[in-house]
């Protein structure tokens, strides 16, 4: 029966496109992160902590 439904919606062309989507994806942010230089890793890294030192209940 599932089969007979995923033959005539076409499921199986939208699951191989999802998945060939998906792997796409997944290769390009593998290749901007081993091609990113560490030094702007570690900037980004730091970013959540730049305002660390302030309380959030006080305000300036």
């Amino acid at each position: 029966m599932l089969q007979e439904l995923a033959a005539r919606t076409g499921a199986t062309g939208w699951a191989i496109a999802s998945m060939l989507f998906f792997i796409g994806f997944y290769v390009v942010i593998t290749v901007r992160v081993f091609r990113a230089r560490p030094e702007d890793l570690e900037a980004r890294a730091r970013l959540a902590l730049e305002g660390d030192d302030e309380s959030p209940t006080t305000k300036a």
